[in-house]
């Protein structure tokens, strides 16, 4: 097949050129036959001939011919032929073929009009030659010609005026319906007690809202009628009442509970946190009400009647509660989130249908000057319920408004998704903020896993922490696995002293709890100390999960179903929500979830179940999955600056007070792992246990040590060597030098006297 060859830019020129110099042409001889037309008169001499005097037409023999023929052929609908041919000259010079459509249904017009003429009887010039050679042809049956000329007469008319009074008659149609239905609605709530809207709570005078500074800087469009004035409008309040104290904590505790070493701790400071910008809300309901306006019009463009009952306008998007009339389908209104937001010229629009808890549809529209949500004023929204928490998280607030503070040990596990740059390292820093601001570290301690080795080094000096930041996978695993021992540890004590969790265990006294851990035989050396929260923050799942996908699944998929009476809490955090990452038993786990921007549909469903995630805006957009529910919420989350990290860091900083157990974990590969698993059911060499005694005492692992003191073969002295490597005697090869002795010979005799 050849292709088509684009026309060049000259040729396309030079044909507009012509078609409008023949549009040109067509016009000026229309005007001529029309004028000739006019100004001859309809009227033939005695012989029924033409006027042969051209006195009579200021246009002289031509005109007078020109006339004189066509009231002889069309009869009295003559002058419908030089106007057919105006269109025609518009058609040309516009390019149109509308133009031509309606010419010839002009010429249609006059034609059938003169077969009509001619089947009621008229004679002569009334019905034109034309008309008179038709009705020749037809005679005698008058009534087939007449139902020709109707025919003919509809055909014509509909080719001369379009299809604008079909348009204008279904328009007629619905603005009919439309009213009835309105007048329904207006009746049914005459009828219904009348409920007074919910009042908006009290701001500060000089408040702005971010949507109404939006809708203050609209584009000016075409004008839409505003919606009914008594829609409720709930602003959201960007300004958080003023709080110099700290925040209640958990509960002070006792002086026989305060460790020794957090004695002298004190918590931050909230004046150190940043203050929330100031927004102004007043004078804009008119503006908000403009709005809903074009809404309800964007969707009766689309033939579809709603009714805008609400506004809630929130730090990132404004929410309009849309209710639809009896037997309109969800359906028809949530596919056309895209039309919609191309109407209103918005980045995106989201759809809540419905609304949880109403019989309204949400449409969710995002706010041209978007409003930070500081952790003080969240803070300062969520100081009442903190006495009740155990660990309280300040997420947030909601597209109402209202600020987002849970529990995490109600949640009990957190997991946090998104792409790169929308939010999610600073949702685990805000985190991180919330429990330093209102714990002590003898109330909760902390564990970092940073792969990225960047994201939280800040914290590396805080005295909640157990470990250092750990970088190595290889630790990270070693630290989650001991992190089961842990809860399993934990879980033992728990039945000694006869409670269920970790709360009940820490409201007992310490001399309760030491006289119940004491009251077994063989028991009497736990520790009867308060318990403490430990919360192991893992900021990059991915990365754990491709070098030890194994170890590190069980381990979290172990913590997240029995961890939470124990007091072990986690907060996981991915950039690549894939399922490969995210696989279903971790996903069912972890039921609480945060995602933001993500890149597809399909990675909104691995970690929300549903889709939604790919509409969000970025930078703190977020949908909060709580605890207990499948409802999901969309939020603003709270951000905390870099300056805000470094001072709340630096007035709590000192000497790090870490766990010796986990400092003190040894990290052992696969292969060794799996030798020592292995220890006790392989043979042992005859002098597999003079050898151990000869390497600790001289303190180096070396083939030729072994070979010169036993007087052995080196084959025999290598296997001893790497058999010690497998029991975690000594280390890992070390090129040309010995190996590094990592037990003592009291150790060795301790590990002795248990294999016996």
């Amino acid at each position: 097949m050849i292709a088509k060859q684009p026309i060049s830019p000259a040729v396309s020129v030079a044909r507009v050129s012509a078609s409008r110099a023949m549009g040109l042409g067509l016009g000026m001889a229309a005007f001529f036959w029309l004028a000739s037309l006019l100004l001859s008169p309809p009227t033939v001499d005695a012989a029924g001939r033409w006027p042969a005097a051209v006195d009579s037409n200021p246009l002289g023999m031509p005109g007078a011919w020109l006339g004189g023929l066509t009231w002889s052929l069309f009869g009295w609908p003559a002058p419908g032929v030089p106007v057919s041919m105006v269109l025609l000259a518009v058609g040309f010079w516009c390019g149109n073929l509308g133009w031509f459509l309606r010419a010839s249904g002009i010429l249609v017009v006059v034609a059938s009009t003169g077969v009509l003429i001619r089947a009621g009887g008229a004679e002569g010039q009334g019905s034109g030659l034309l008309a008179a050679w038709v009705a020749a042809s037809a005679e005698p049956a008058e009534a087939r010609l007449a139902m020709a000329g109707w025919a003919a007469l509809a055909a014509g008319t509909i080719l001369a005026i379009g299809l604008w009074p079909a348009r204008l008659a279904g328009w007629l149609v619905t603005r009919v319906e439309v009213s009835v239905g309105e007048a329904r609605a207006a009746a049914e709530k005459a009828a219904k007690p009348v409920r007074k809207p919910r009042a908006a709570e009290p701001v500060p005078t000089g408040s702005t809202s971010a949507a109404e500074v939006f809708l203050a800087n609209l584009p000016a469009a075409t004008p839409v009628a505003a919606a009914g004035p008594d829609i409720p409008i709930h602003h959201h309040a960007a300004v958080a009442p003023a709080i110099t104290e700290p925040p209640p904590v958990l509960a002070k505790p006792s002086a026989d509970a305060k460790t020794p070493e957090f004695a002298g701790y004190k918590a931050p400071a909230v004046s150190i946190l940043d203050e929330p910008e100031p927004f102004a809300v007043h004078r804009h309901e008119d503006l908000l009400r403009q709005r809903a306006g074009e809404l309800e019009q964007a969707f009766r463009d689309y033939g579809i009647n709603v009714r805008v009952v609400g506004i809630n306008t929130g730090p990132v998007i404004t929410q309009f509660e849309l209710a639809l009339e009896t037997g309109l389908r969800l359906n028809k209104v949530t596919r056309l989130g895209d039309d919609i937001a191309l109407n209103l010229r918005v980045p995106s629009v989201r759809m809540v249908a419905p609304i949880p808890g109403k019989n309204t549809v949400g449409v969710e529209i995002p706010n041209e000057l978007r409003a930070t949500v500081r952790l003080k004023e969240v803070m300062a929204a969520g100081a009442p319920r903190l006495p009740a928490m155990k660990i309280p998280l300040f997420l947030g607030k909601d597209n109402e408004g209202r600020a987002l503070v849970h529990d995490l040990a109600d949640m009990p596990h957190l997991l946090i998704a998104g792409s790169t740059g929308t939010g999610k390292s600073v949702c685990m820093n805000s985190i991180i903020l919330s429990i330093l601001m209102t714990r002590r570290p003898d109330e909760v301690r902390m564990i970092m896993i940073d792969p990225k080795v960047v994201e939280l080094s800040d914290y590396g000096r805080i005295p909640h922490l157990m470990h250092p930041v750990v970088h190595d996978m290889r630790k990270a695993e070693a630290i989650l696995s001991w992190a089961v021992d842990k809860m399993e540890e934990r879980y033992e004590m728990f039945r000694l002293a006869k409670v269920r969790n970790i709360a009940g265990y820490n409201e007992l006294t310490e001399k309760e709890r030491a006289s119940r851990l004491e009251s077994e035989p063989g028991d009497g050396g736990n520790d009867a100390a308060r318990m403490p929260y430990i919360v192991v923050f893992i900021d990059e799942m991915a990365d754990l999960m491709m070098m030890m996908r194994k170890e590190v699944e069980g381990h979290i998929i172990r913590l997240a179903q029995k961890s939470r009476a124990s007091g072990i809490h986690l907060v996981v955090a991915t950039q690549k929500p894939t399922v490969d990452v995210i696989t279903g038993l971790i996903k069912s786990n972890l039921p609480s979830r945060i995602c933001f921007k993500v890149v597809n549909k399909s990675d909104s469903r691995v970690v929300l179940d549903e889709m939604g995630a790919d509409r969000l805006l970025g930078k703190g957009d977020m949908l909060f999955l709580p605890p207990g529910t499948s409802q999901l919420a969309r939020a603003q989350g709270t951000f905390a600056s870099d300056g805000e990290i470094r001072r709340v860091v630096g007035s709590i900083e000192g000497d790090p007070c870490y766990a010796q157990e986990l400092v003190q974990l040894k990290v052992r590969t696969e292969e060794e792992s799996q030798g020592r698993a292995d220890a006790a059911s392989r043979p042992k060499d005859d002098l597999y246990l003079p050898a151990v005694e000869v390497v600790l005492r001289e303190g180096r692992g070396s083939t030729s040590l072994l070979q010169r003191a036993l007087g052995i073969g080196y084959g025999r002295a290598a296997r001893l060597i790497d058999a010690m490597a497998e029991d975690g005697i000594v280390g890992a090869y070390n090129g040309s030098s010995a190996r590094d002795v990592l037990m003592t010979i009291e150790q060795w005799e301790a590990s002795k006297t248990r294999l016996n």
